[in-house]
């Protein structure tokens, strides 16, 4: 028996430290928990300050100098952004400028709202070749297209740029000239009043005879025929009817030939004046035309006007 005990009496050492080492961890976790639970719940741990996360790296001053450096040449300067412009766009279009072109506007056939304003009519002058002619929008003189039409104004289109002409432009200042003897007392007036003396003459109640040279002289000076009355486009129910006079001179040329306020012209040699290009095909006409019969509407009653052109 002895013989045996000394035989496994390392066996019996190993389950003593093994029971003692159980003992041991009981007692130490025991006196722990004692601790804890005397002590509170344990402090909360700090809380971390969330960066803020952004795409933009930020620099400091020091850092933004080495940036700045050429790594290629120590010596040189450092670089240097331009500053950073806000684009706004392309320019703004230039404004429009008086027409250079040798054409100068004499007068104006306005139709105000309602009537389209393809009614209106604007008579200009090419100060080059003397001659004049009424214009409509669309129509081109020279290098320019008519864009709109005013009652003061034309817009124009020159090979892209915004130009205009307008009706009470003087002008470059005449050039000096040397005193000239003074003029009859019947030229100081109206130009074209000796000229409508002479040159019509009425032969019945609404039968006139008008000379060649009258006609001539009314149409190149359109600028004192456009003074002598308003001409407005009438409208009917909507539709164009014709053209509508409005102050009419009593010394003027629609007097002379029988027009009077507020007559509504209608048709000219069966031509009904329902459109611009009726009144321009009219105009185009009268230089040689031999005779005009003329219907009007005034008062509500229909009147025809006959002239002879010799």
């Amino acid at each position: 028996m002895e013989t045996l005990l000394r035989k496994y009496v390392w066996v019996i050492d190993l389950v003593v430290i093994a029971i003692c080492a159980v003992f041991s961890a009981r007692a130490t976790a025991t006196v722990i928990e004692t601790k804890l639970s005397h002590a509170g719940p344990p402090p909360k741990p700090a809380a971390r300050v969330a960066a803020a996360t952004t795409n933009q790296t930020v620099y400091s001053k020091q850092d933004e100098d080495i940036l700045k450096r050429n790594v290629f040449c120590s010596d040189c300067p450092p670089i240097i952004e331009p500053p950073k412009t806000t684009d706004t766009g392309p320019p703004p279009p230039a404004a429009p400028q008086r027409t250079s072109l040798p054409i100068a506007l004499v007068a104006i056939m306005f139709a105000p709202p309602p009537a389209s304003k393809f009614w209106s009519v604007a008579i200009i002058r090419d100060t080059e070749q003397k001659s004049s002619g009424p214009y409509s929008i669309g129509m081109k003189i020279r290098d320019a297209t008519i864009t709109d039409i005013s009652d003061t104004r034309v817009d124009l289109d020159v090979n892209g740029r915004e130009e205009y002409l307008e009706l009470f432009d003087k002008g470059p200042p005449p050039a000096a000239a040397a005193p000239a003897a003074a003029a009859p007392a019947a030229a100081a007036g109206d130009p074209l009043a000796a000229e409508l003396q002479k040159g019509v003459k009425k032969t019945g109640e609404n039968n006139y005879e008008v000379q060649r040279g009258t006609v001539d002289s009314l149409l190149n000076n359109m600028s004192a025929l456009s003074r002598a009355a308003r001409i407005v486009p009438e409208l009917k129910d909507g539709r164009a009817a014709g053209f509508r006079l409005f102050s009419v001179r009593p010394d003027g040329p629609f007097a002379m030939i029988g027009l009077q306020n507020g007559d509504v012209i209608s048709s000219i040699n069966g031509l009904e004046m329902n459109s611009p290009d009726q009144a321009l095909m009219v105009y185009t006409k009268l230089k040689s035309a031999s005779h005009l019969s003329v219907g009007l509407e005034r008062n509500g009653q229909k009147i025809t006007k006959e002239y002879n052109i010799r």
